[in-house]
């Protein structure tokens, strides 16, 4: 019997908010049980982006058993609308889609990782989130620790269930050691707010120095779908981190 295959798509509440580090650390994690694969469908800021997009940050901390395709690549680092209209061009959904698909359909578990928020847009009438639909992916929403988040977060969430589109997980990137009062109220309160919505939490690690195990995942809540066959320990609050 075929193992059944599927795709998630990752996305996050802003640009640069960790969705590359989240992307390539579940990667690394389900790689150890499936055939995984992690798509880049529009890279924007260059033209070659396994030199210095996402693609190469993927082949710098992944095994050679995992699957990187970047579909389509623009030079400025805008959304890639606005991108490809400057040199000329306009993207068309269905080509990338058609692409993602024969990824998703060679691989156990296939990560799509959109650029920059969910309503990013891909040409006049499409964005990040009519990518997601088309593929029929469940969301991974990197999010971050700090002051501001629980709005970026709590919009992206209510943006994405308007749409049709279900929240799968969400991951805090970059977590500091010396988490104070901020990152952790933002944190209990989103488990509290989202009770039945997987969080995983990565610290902020030397990831040049010591690659994706640097990252200590930890899981609040319940353990994702997307990680059932992995072993990661509970995020605790210890006594420092009680309300007051």
């Amino acid at each position: 019997m075929t193992k059944q295959t599927s795709a998630y798509f990752v996305t996050g509440t802003d640009t640069d908010v960790g969705k590359t580090v989240a992307t390539a650390w579940l990667a690394s994690e389900l790689a150890l049980h499936s055939r995984t694969a992690v798509v880049k469908p529009l890279q924007t800021g260059t033209t070659t982006p396994d030199v210095d997009g996402d693609e190469a940050f993927y082949r710098q901390h992944l095994n050679s058993t995992v699957t990187l395709k970047t579909i389509r690549s623009l030079p400025e680092p805008l959304a890639p609308s606005i991108a490809a209209q400057r040199i000329g061009e306009s993207i068309e959904l269905a080509p990338v889609v058609e692409q993602c698909e024969t990824i998703i359909r060679d691989h156990d578990v296939t990560l799509v990782e959109g650029a920059g928020g969910l309503l990013v847009t891909i040409n006049e009438r499409e964005d990040m989130a009519a990518l997601a639909l088309a593929l029929k992916a469940p969301l991974v929403v990197a999010i971050r620790p700090a002051l501001g988040t629980l709005n970026h977060t709590m919009l992206t969430i209510e943006a994405a269930q308007r749409r049709g589109l279900k929240v799968d997980l969400l991951v805090c990137s970059g977590f500091p050691d010396d988490a104070g009062v901020v990152e952790l109220e933002n944190l209990r309160f989103l488990r509290d707010v989202f009770p039945s919505l997987p969080l995983v939490v990565l610290r902020m690690g030397d990831l040049i120095r010591g690659g994706l195990k640097e990252l200590q995942p930890r899981i609040l809540g319940p353990k994702p779908r997307l990680l059932t066959n992995c072993d990661i320990p509970m995020f605790h609050f210890d006594s420092r981190h009680m309300k007051r």
